[in-house]
């Protein structure tokens, strides 16, 4: 893992770091003008062209504390906190998340349109939770009165980190494991998803055949929305509400 240094980044490329679950840290360098900091491996050439200001060694930035300066607690939906200090103990309001380099916080647009229209179907309902990255969205449905949890995400590496937010939060109905969607067998409620349009419209068929009574969508860029809905088999479904946080959506879709 290095920490990069680049120039000023184009819209474009923000955007293409955002798919991929990257989100650089804006701050001015040197006083010269504005610098932004990706924490990644050598394959970031891959995904950003220009060149890079300068590259060190993760161990030589101090990354596990640094990382943290950069982000603070605060609302994931107007009930809800998140909160990055183990000290603090969760409550019915409260969510503690272990920060990590590769998945969500709480902090990013995508999370909080997905837990806002999340947090009011998981009474008394079984969720599944597709893509969870640090399991955020699978906690806040056992947060909520959810029955059965289900969490799944295609890297492994990710349930270290599930598995660690699950224990900081004490909760015990969570089942947690590295697949797809493709890879649950059972029935469920609610499928929640929060992942880019594309993937998004991959995993959709697979979505349907489970045919939970709700299906959340979040990681919809706003200028996407309307493309990426009319794409969508709606066969039995039917999009019930939307929202946005900044530039991006999500959607609810209830089946008929």
């Amino acid at each position: 893992m290095y920490e990069y240094r680049y120039g000023e980044l184009a819209e474009q490329t923000l955007e293409k770091l955002a798919d991929q679950g990257i989100y650089p840290i804006e701050e001015d360098f040197k006083g010269e003008g504005k610098c932004y900091i990706v924490y990644y491996d050598e394959t970031i050439v891959d995904i950003i062209e220009q060149d890079y200001i300068s590259r060190v060694k993760v161990e030589e930035t101090g990354w596990d504390e640094k990382w943290k300066e950069f982000i603070k607690p605060g609302f994931l939906t107007d009930n809800i906190r998140y909160e990055f200090d183990p000290a603090i103990t969760p409550d019915e309001n409260t969510i503690i998340i272990n920060p990590s380099m590769a998945f969500g916080t709480g902090t990013h647009p995508t999370t909080r349109c997905a837990a806002r229209l999340l947090e009011p179907l998981c009474k008394k309902k079984s969720v599944l939770d597709v893509g969870c990255g640090s399991g955020i969205l699978a906690i806040v449905a056992s947060l909520k009165g959810g029955t059965d949890i289900y969490a799944c995400d295609i890297d492994p590496v990710a349930l270290i980190n599930v598995n660690e937010n699950i224990k900081l939060n004490n909760m015990s109905n969570i089942e947690a494991w590295a697949g797809g969607v493709e890879s649950f067998n059972g029935e469920v409620d609610v499928i929640v998803a929060n992942i880019i349009t594309s993937v998004l419209s991959v995993i959709h068929p697979f979505v349907l055949e489970l045919k939970p009574e709700y299906i959340v969508y979040s990681g919809i860029l706003d200028t996407e929305y309307d493309e990426f809905v009319a794409s969508l088999d709606l066969t039995d479904y039917e999009v019930v509400d939307s929202n946005r946080v900044d530039d991006w959506r999500g959607a609810l879709l209830k089946c008929l």
